[in-house]
């Protein structure tokens, strides 16, 4: 599902910092939200400016964080940021360089010690972006039923309303 509103937030808050933080809680379409931004605001985005903190080849690609970042230009993701705090103070060095050659966009869990931390480290350098389950206005007035029964993301979208209520009762034993 496009999500509008989230990009244009995204766009503006580029606008005024250099690190955006992307937080909301699981499955609430954080990754999907920055690659719709990477596709329309920075195309061809390099495969090594993005980072799945998930993935162990990602992490060992930041085992020396600022070596790892110190030579990308352009938009950078590291996705699943609250996995490594210690990347907060590496950021403001980077930012604080005289040529700033890179953007920061981190996606995360919406907690207080990520918010909490950022806001410490990265002080004036980074806005916050808190990005929520699909809203009754986000999917319009004759998808509420659906809404209410399927939930939010990834039910909504990709299961039927059977698969969904089968799932939900199964999470519930």
């Amino acid at each position: 599902m496009d999500r509008p509103n989230f990009i244009r937030a995204l766009r503006r808050a580029f606008e005024i910092t250099p690190i955006v933080a992307v937080l909301g809680p699981r499955q609430c379409a954080k990754t999907t939200l920055a690659r719709a931004y990477i596709a329309e605001w920075a195309p061809g985005l390099p495969p090594g400016n993005y980072f799945d903190l998930e993935d162990p080849t990602d992490l060992n690609r930041l085992a020396d964080a600022k070596l790892g970042l110190a030579d990308l230009r352009g938009l950078v993701v590291i996705d699943e940021i609250q996995r490594r705090p210690e990347l907060f103070p590496v950021l403001r060095t980077l930012i604080d360089r005289v040529d700033r050659p890179a953007r920061f966009l981190i996606l995360g869990g919406a907690s207080r010690d990520l918010i909490r931390q950022g806001s410490e480290s990265l002080a004036g350098r980074i806005s916050f972006l808190e990005i929520t389950p699909f809203s009754a206005c986000e999917v319009g007035e004759k998808e509420l039923d659906t809404l209410w029964l399927r939930g939010a993301r990834p039910s909504f979208e990709h299961f039927s309303s059977a698969r969904s209520l089968r799932l939900a009762s199964r999470s519930r034993r």
